[in-house]
């Protein structure tokens, strides 16, 4: 989904290749975005039932190299040791943020906003499947100012063909792999899925 305002903020991002990947993921901003003034905005360890650390580092960092070349503003990666005494929020069960945890956190890092993703579904065997959901909350309200979502399943025939245009395109460093593996290993497929999630940012 296209929104004119969030466009018209984000300049500076790479040049689209020669060959287009197709998005999987959708967006939505807030009516009142445009009020906003994003200079850092802080990255959160992604969250999620049966994540462990190890892969929830690897998809923080592959979002972070992802969205780094699109977004107009500081991305500002933290460690889990850097919330570790931040209560968390929870808010897929929720629905809600904690107003704590939001402040907390940015006034620590002087963040204007903040990155919060969670894995929301998964399956690491073949097909793989893969849920996410980024939502970015403003420090000043706290309320959610942008959010993204993406639901992959290895089996549907749109995916896969995805994935082999993604990882010829020059979007990845997957040129002289089989794109097939990609559908092998949960950890390319959750790279890919966090492509697809930084895409929405330069829409």
């Amino acid at each position: 989904m296209r929104f004119a305002a969030l466009a018209a903020l984000l300049v500076g991002g790479c040049m689209a290749p020669a060959v287009q990947v197709p998005e999987l993921a959708s967006s939505q901003i807030a009516p009142d975005f445009a009020s906003y003034t994003l200079r850092r905005v802080g990255l959160l360890p992604f969250t999620g039932e049966g994540l462990s650390g190890e892969e929830s580092r690897h998809l923080q960092a592959s979002f972070f190299a992802e969205a780094s070349t699109v977004a107009p503003f500081e991305i500002v990666p933290l460690d889990p040791s850097d919330v570790a005494e931040i209560p968390t929020s929870d808010p897929y069960r929720r629905g809600v943020y904690k107003p704590r945890t939001i402040i907390d956190v940015a006034r620590r890092f002087n963040l204007d906003a903040v990155f919060i993703g969670t894995v929301t579904d998964r399956n690491l065997f073949s097909p793989p499947r893969i849920g996410m959901q980024l939502d970015m909350v403003a420090s000043e309200t706290g309320m959610v100012i942008w959010n993204s979502a993406v639901y992959l399943d290895g089996s549907q025939q749109q995916v896969r063909k995805n994935v082999e245009i993604w990882a010829g395109v020059g979007q990845s460093d997957l040129e002289s792999i089989d794109w097939r593996l990609c559908l092998l290993s949960p950890r390319r497929f959750a790279q890919f899925a966090t492509y697809h999630l930084a895409t929405q940012l330069a829409e």
